[in-house]
Parts: C-alpha cells; sequence; structure tokens
C-alpha cells in the first residue's frame, strides 16, 4: 500500500485560550510571558521538557543581538523581557558580563539555569504551559486559524484559540495552516551546527590566544590532515570554572551542502553527523589548542542548532538593503544592530557587518501573516529575505519580536482578533511602556519617543 487511510475520530477540545503560543524558545517565552502579562488567557506549548529552544536545547554559549557597538563603545539594543532574563541569570551567577569579540557584544550565560528561570518567568506571569506537547495539524476558516491539533501524553487534542503565535522556529504550524513561505535562499540555507561544552579547560592559559591565533592553530590541523569542516571557532567562556562552549561544527550532506532539515532522514543524518564532528573537535582542540590538553565534552545540545528553515510570508518582507540603510519604519517593533553573519560551504564564517553605528528597525509587518487575521510569527521564521534574516535571527532580537507579537495579541483581542485591527503606534506605546527599546538607549530621548 501508498497510502492508508486513518479510522474517523472525534478529537477533544482541551483548551479555549485566548492566545496560543506555538514554540518556548527566545521568541515564543517572551510572546507568551508578554500576551498573559497584558491580561489575555494565554497558553505555551512546547515540544520538549523546558523552555528556551535553542538557549537552552541546543546551547548557544552566550545571547546575541543585544546591544549596539559604535567606535568601541556599546549601548544596549534590547529591553524588556529580554533584560529581565538577563538579570535573573546575572543574580544567580549564571551569566558573565557583556563580552567584547570582533564588533560584536554578547553575554555568555549557563543553559541549565535559564530553562528554571524561563519556569518562574512563565509562571509568575500566569502563562499556561504544556510540555511535551506537538503540533500536528491546524484548521482555518475564512482566513482564521480556528483550531490547532495537537499531540501529547494524553493523545490527541484541539486547541480552539482567537489568536496564534507561531515562534516554532521552523514555522510548523504557519506551514500546516497553509501560510506561504521559502526556504532560505531558493531552497539553499544557512548550514546547522551541532553546539557542545568542555569542561576541565585551563581557561588562563587559552585566553592567552587572540580569536586569530586560535584560528590559525585549527588551518594548521586541518593542513595536517584532520577534515574540519570549520576553523572559524567560536569558544566561549562560561560562567562555570574551566568549562568553555563551543560552537564549532559544520553540517553537510554528502554533496557538501546543507541538508534539507525539514526533512526527517535528513535531519536524522545530520544529528548523527553532528555528535561524529563533536569528538572530532575533542581530539583536535586537546592536541592542537592551548588549555584544552585534559579537556573532555560534557554535553552537546541535546539537537541541532538549525540557522534557518522556513521564511513564512508576511505584509513585508525585510530585505538587506533595509538593514544597510538603517530603515526604521513607521511600525517599528524591534531593532537589531547584529551583522549578517552567513554560515556556508567554507571553512570560515562571513561577518557582513552593518556600517558603525547603524541599527535598523523590524516592522511589524514582518509578523503579520499574509492572508490570516488572527496568526502571528515572531523569531527566526519571521517574514525576511535570505540575507536579512542572517542578522535577524539572533536570540535578543527574537525575544524582542516576541515581546512585540505578545502584546500585539491582546491588543488584537480587543480588535476583534485581528491582528490589523489597531494602530501601529499604540502597539509601540504598549511596547516602551513595558521597558522594551525601540531604539538603543543612549539614542534615546527621556521619554523613549521615536520620531514617526
Amino acid at each position: 500500500m501508498d497510502t492508508l487511510t486513518e479510522n474517523a475520530r472525534s478529537t477533544p477540545v482541551i483548551a479555549r485560550p485566548d492566545v496560543l503560543v506555538v514554540g518556548g524558545g527566545a521568541a515564543g517565552l517572551a510572546a507568551a510571558i508578554a500576551a498573559a502579562g497584558d491580561g489575555a488567557s494565554t497558553l505555551l506549548i512546547e515540544h520538549h521538557g523546558f523552555l528556551g529552544g535553542t538557549l537552552t536545547a541546543v546551547t548557544l554559549g552566550t545571547i546575541c543581538g543585544g546591544y549596539l557597538v559604535n567606535a568601541g563603545e556599546h549601548s544596549e539594543i534590547v529591553g524588556g523581557i529580554y533584560a529581565d532574563l538577563v538579570t535573573r541569570l546575572a543574580a544567580r551567577g549564571a551569566a558573565l558580563p557583556p563580552r567584547r569579540w570582533l564588533d560584536n557584544v554578547s553575554i555568555p550565560y549557563d543553559p541549565v539555569a535559564l530553562r528554571h528561570e524561563a519556569d518562574r518567568m512563565v509562571a509568575a506571569a500566569g502563562v499556561e504551559l504544556l510540555l511535551h506537547t506537538t503540533v500536528v495539524d491546524a484548521r482555518v476558516e475564512s482566513g482564521r486559524v480556528t483550531a490547532v491539533i495537537i499531540e501529547n501524553k494524553n493523545g490527541r487534542g484541539a486547541i480552539l484559540p482567537s489568536v496564534v503565535i507561531d515562534a516554532s522556529g521552523d514555522g510548523d504550524l504557519a506551514a500546516r495552516a497553509g501560510a506561504a513561505f521559502s526556504i532560505g535562499d531558493e531552497g539553499s540555507t544557512q548550514f546547522a551546527s551541532a553546539m557542545l561544552r568542555f569542561s576541565g579547560v585551563n581557561v588562563a592559559r587559552f585566553q592567552q590566544l587572540s580569536r586569530a591565533e586560535r584560528q590559525e592553530r585549527l588551518e594548521q590541523a586541518a593542513a595536517d590532515g584532520h577534515a574540519l569542516p570549520r576553523t572559524s571557532a567560536g569558544l566561549q567562556l562560561h560562567p562555570q570554572h574551566g568549562v568553555i562552549h563551543a560552537n564549532v561544527t559544520r553540517i553537510r550532506n554528502a554533496g557538501g551542502e546543507s541538508p534539507d532539515l525539514l526533512d526527517a532522514a535528513a535531519l536524522t543524518a545530520a544529528e548523527i553527523e553532528g555528535r561524529r564532528q563533536a569528538y572530532l573537535y575533542e581530539d583536535v582542540l586537546r592536541q592542537y589548542m592551548p588549555g584544552f590538553e585534559q579537556a573532555r565534552i560534557i554535553d552537546i545540545g541535546c539537537h541541532l542548532g538549525i540557522r534557518e528553515t522556513r521564511l513564512i510570508a508576511g505584509d513585508h518582507r525585510l530585505e538587506e538593503a533595509e538593514l544597510r540603510a538603517g530603515a526604521q519604519p513607521d511600525d517599528s517593533i524591534a531593532c537589531c544592530a547584529w551583522p549578517m553573519e552567513s554560515h556556508g560551504a567554507a571553512r570560515g564564517t562571513v561577518w557582513d557587518w552593518l556600517p558603525p553605528g547603524v541599527w535598523y528597525g523590524i516592522p511589524y509587518r514582518c509578523l503579520t501573516v499574509r492572508g490570516f487575521a488572527n496568526l502571528l510569527v515572531a523569531g527566526r521564521n519571521l517574514s525576511a529575505s535570505h540575507a536579512a534574516q542572517s542578522s535577524a535571527r539572533v536570540a535578543a532580537t527574537c525575544m524582542a519580536m516576541g515581546e512585540a507579537a505578545g502584546v500585539a495579541a491582546s491588543l488584537s483581542l480587543q480588535a476583534g482578533s485581528d491582528t490589523r485591527g489597531f494602530a501601529p503606534a499604540l502597539l509601540r506605546e504598549r511596547l516602551l511602556g513595558r521597558g522594551a527599546l525601540l531604539a538603543p538607549r543612549d539614542a534615546e530621548s527621556g521619554d523613549r519617543a521615536l520620531p514617526g
């Protein structure tokens, strides 16, 4: 048989929330907290047994995107829920001060502690939470998502939300609902990485090396015959003594291209390849990298770090030209200054910097899904070109988008569950009132207002 006809079933309705958030990563976490904080009954579903998404399941080493760098100085560019999370981690000793590398600034953090703080934050906001829960289908009527079908340990269930936020990263809910999307640059996406952590590192000795010297040592290892897919090693400090986070792998398929990570068989092979590469780098770093002589892997992310898959079609597509020009549209709901960061087939990472001091705004129209009245996206599946997404996909920016989507969902309820039924200026006003930033802090006026 090529197909199997399943038995008809009656699916129980398990929830009727004002707002359903799909995916509890950086964007979904912020979206759920913001929606619930604005008084909407909010249900957050996540397929892992914990929140944080890429920050905790993959582990990133540093939280990126929170700062603008200009002439050697840096200023905050994301506030709100992101700032609250960083403050909580720092108070627990689970985040280090902002750290400058190249022309970026990011915050080293402990991903295990972040899981716990995420639990506390959603509980404090009054978010209803279902972990180990996966979206399997959606029902759409007249441009509205009327039901989301999930499966978990209780079996199959239906959720009937008024507004839906897809923060799943891969845009799974939006795709199942029939939303239009593209995949990377005509199907070619950023390469994925398996992330890992080492203990037993002599950190003081390791820190004596410059970033260029670290790359030279890995290039030497490659020249000596070690088949390293990447020599631009992201080796980051960790709050725990003697621990270094490593973003060093690069996953290719047999043809040397980025695998189709929306295909189960390709994803399976990619996960296995990621673990193989992790232990290749353990051997190489112990041999070539001062300070790593006694290092051992203590953790590998529970799944690959996926940088790009579906880009959901919204009312506006963020374009590379907008980033370079520092566009600040009237409906901007988040700002970003992260470079366009390209992880391609070569052993290096390409950093395409914005002009010094330039930042850009992400329009709310990149979150409103074309053809749908009650569906928003937030996170790396926003409506953007391949190049623009390579900048906007970082964690702090995703949290800013998520917070905006959560507040927008609350405003939508007052407009008949219509994501376009209110003035963007009202959304911006609400965000500023929550402590979000719509311009770098040093560039703001006293009341945090922006022209236009």
